[in-house]
């Protein structure tokens, strides 16, 4: 077997391999002989069909077999040999199968990266780490916003007016032509609440029951919609409801709603600040380790396999549609064809990191530290109403004690990385670290939100 191996762009590579003509015709010899004990041929009894009969009637079909097959064991020879390893499933392309001569075909593929770590150095690279910490205000803030959530509604005859409910019909035009999702009946907004595009909420206010009117708005130019994007729109509405809404009394029936059998107001505050300070842990450690990690792919840049790019990219398209739809996964699922550029800058970032991170555990030898695995499955169980049952979950299942794993090593990594930067904490309110204001995403969605 011969094979020569190309360099084409980037990390892409074109193998050839050559397979001798005598060990395809030994291999289809042998074939032959086996196929003339049982085939059926019309004219003689089974097994008694001449070799020669079956040469000329089965040798193409069954030499095109024999060089399919010896693809997939000349190439994973032939791989080995070069010492390849592709990012990816090779594209062959045969070459005609002649008798008499050798096989030839040929494999494009993209290979893994070579991936050589470069360290932090504490004199030159800074992180900057954030740290915040929850406050009484911000568990009195809290405790505001489940007064809200829980409001009491009632119906009211005046105008609409702002933190009013309504339940309203509306259909949007551009110019005279109603657009494609820009219609609801019966939908209910809060005013105020900011979950329609600008404009349009202001819109509702002094508007009367039964009473149609007209909101001229104008949709925003980062609007998910390219068609609707910095158009001038006007929304036909009827109010069919207005609702006025009631904060419930901080008493004991409202602490009630929240499992809270005894000790009042105090012990919904505690409850609520040991839940904000477990989630307040859990984000600022994901945010902490994603600048740690930022910084280490920012000195470690490498050519990525596209292929594995790809894959990705696919993996965020169902995610999306399982997150949007809520559908279970299912083989024969039609996913739609969002656009590819929605994922490619998260899909590079995961593969890239993927691929340094592996290299570095690889490199320090890290390995999840197993009381490390255990001290975070206790820290989830001691959240969970029946801790026992969390804890046998987890040990339950390799893949779910894989996660955790994985978390932990996550941690070390980090951590690892660490020792050689400039570490630069800056404080952050607890509102800021969990609400963060992204300005470029756009709240526009259907519907006029």
């Amino acid at each position: 077997m011969q094979v020569s191996v190309e360099a084409l762009k980037g990390l892409e590579r074109k193998v050839t391999i050559s397979v001798p003509t005598e060990k395809i015709e030994e291999e289809v010899k042998l074939r032959l002989q086996n196929l003339a004990r049982k085939v059926k041929v019309d004219g003689f009894r089974p097994g008694k069909v001449p070799l020669n009969v079956v040469k000329n009637r089965f040798s193409d079909s069954v030499r095109e077999e024999v060089a399919r097959e010896m693809v997939q064991s000349t190439l994973y020879e032939a791989l080995k040999e070069e010492k390849l390893v592709p990012a990816g499933s090779p594209l062959v392309e045969p070459e005609e199968i002649e008798s008499g001569k050798d096989f030839k075909y040929t494999a494009v593929f993209e290979v893994f990266p070579e991936v050589k770590i470069n360290e932090l150095d504490k004199n030159k690279d800074e992180i900057e780490t954030i740290r915040a910490e929850v406050k009484d205000s911000d568990v009195n803030d809290m405790v505001e916003k489940l007064r809200e959530q829980n409001k009491e509604w009632h119906e009211v005859t005046r105008a609409a007016a702002k933190d009013d409910k309504v339940t309203i019909d509306f259909e949007g035009f551009l110019g005279e032509k109603a657009f494609e999702g820009g219609s609801a009946q019966g939908y209910e907004v809060v005013i105020g609440s900011s979950a329609m595009i600008p404009g349009f909420e202001d819109g509702l206010i002094g508007g009367k029951k039964d009473e149609p009117f007209d909101i001229k708005v104008i949709f925003p130019e980062d609007y998910s919609h390219k068609e609707l994007a910095g158009k001038n729109a006007t929304f036909k509405i009827t109010i069919h409801e207005v609702m006025e809404g009631k904060l419930p009394a901080l008493d004991d029936a409202f602490v009630a709603k929240f499992n809270i059998k005894e000790g009042g107001i105090d012990a919904l505050k505690k409850d609520i600040k040991e839940n904000m300070v477990r989630e307040l842990e859990r984000r600022l450690n994901s945010m902490n380790r994603e600048r740690i990690f930022d910084k280490l792919m920012a000195i470690n840049s490498f050519d990525l396999p596209t292929t594995l790019i790809d894959q990705e990219i696919e993996h965020l398209k169902h995610d999306m549609y399982h997150r949007l739809f809520g559908h279970e996964h299912s083989d024969n699922e039609q996913i739609p064809d969002f656009p590819r550029a929605l994922f490619e800058e998260q899909a590079t970032r995961r593969v890239h990191l993927g691929l340094l991170f592996s290299e570095y555990v690889k490199t320090h030898e890290i390995v999840a530290d197993k009381a490390r695995v255990e001290a975070m499955i206790e820290k989830f169980a001691n959240a969970y109403e029946s801790p026992d049952e969390l804890r046998a979950w987890y040990h339950g299942s390799k893949e779910r004690l894989a996660e955790i794993e994985a978390l932990v090593m996550e941690e070390m990594v980090a951590e690892k990385i660490s020792e050689n930067a400039k570490l630069v904490e800056k404080t952050m309110s607890y509102d800021a670290v969990m609400n963060p204001k992204n300005d470029g995403e756009s709240k526009s969605k259907d519907k006029g939100e």
